[in-house]
């Protein structure tokens, strides 16, 4: 019987070793924060939680001190191809209490996409203590986590912004790289999105030469949506021709899925990558630029 239990014993410490290998074996960790880390930092007080979700599923129940943000105001409110502008961001920054030395950690329930976007935004304004909640507001509760009703009052502070343009490829930016050795274009759309059957511009299709690797593929498909070992990741965007050693240039529709395998990639150890910001809502309605089928 004991012989019985100290195998157990042992099996358990291996899946609790290889776990952990998985836990830490990112390039970046820090890009991500854990719920038990997060869990013993509530309240801290140059931690600000951002909640990403719905306004409904927010009054319903959030995490302590989180406040929440609606997803479309990280885009331009006079044209949502774009990026939200410098003074517009800094206001919105400032009146969630986020300064420049906040640790911000963004949580939604969709695989941590909104999350991906306000990690961008922020480290495109020049803010890099950013974190996303890995498995989100699903794993938090599972694990029954303390949650409240209670929405906070941040005190409003200062947010400088200090625009990062090695977090962005424009579009002239991308016309010009497209056909460059050592670049790769990473199309983040779904396979019928970029084949041009599922039409969400004028146009359909693909920018010539990107590869299609849909973003949802770099988390788990169960119901607590976590980010993939990190070896998992490396092997498949290897296996694409995306290699560490080439630039990385990404886009979706809007940005959205597209900052989300940024920060897939950053999170493994890729070093060159840029989002595309304006995507497909740019380049499929500009009747001047190339595309394949």
């Amino acid at each position: 019987m004991s012989r019985i239990v100290l195998l157990i014993a042992l099996a358990i410490g291996v899946a609790i070793n290889v776990a952990t290998v998985h836990a830490s074996d990112y390039a970046r960790p820090e890009l991500l924060a854990e719920t038990d880390w997060l869990a013993q930092h509530l309240r801290d007080p140059n931690l600000r939680i951002v909640d990403l979700r719905s306004e409904e599923v927010y009054r319903e129940g959030h995490l302590p001190g989180a406040v929440r943000l609606d997803p479309s105001t990280l885009k331009n409110p006079d044209n949502s191809v774009y990026v939200t502008p410098p003074d517009q961001f800094a206001r919105l920054m400032g009146n969630l209490g986020v300064s420049n030395n906040t640790t911000v950690v963004g949580y939604d329930n969709h695989g941590s996409l909104f999350a991906a976007q306000l990690w961008w935004e922020l480290n495109y304004y020049g803010h890099t203590q950013a974190k996303a909640l890995n498995g989100g507001w699903k794993k938090w509760v599972n694990e029954k986590h303390s949650v409240t009703t209670e929405v906070p009052t941040p005190q409003p502070t200062t947010f400088v912004t200090k625009v990062d343009p090695s977090q962005i490829s424009l579009v002239e930016d991308l016309h010009a790289d497209m056909n460059q050795l050592g670049i790769v274009i990473v199309d983040a759309r779904s396979p019928a999105e970029y084949a041009g059957i599922e039409l969400r511009a004028n146009r359909g299709g693909h920018i010539p030469g990107s590869i299609n690797i849909e973003w949802s593929r770099a988390i788990t498909t169960d119901d607590v949506k976590l980010f993939r070992p990190a070896a998992e990741l490396i092997k498949m965007y290897e296996a694409a021709g995306v290699t560490k050693d080439k630039q990385i240039i990404t886009l979706c529709q809007t940005g959205l899925r597209a900052a989300h395998t940024m920060f897939t990639l950053k999170l493994v150890g890729y070093d060159h990558v840029r989002d595309y910001d304006g995507s497909w809502r740019e380049w499929g309605n500009r009747l001047d630029l190339p595309i394949e089928r």
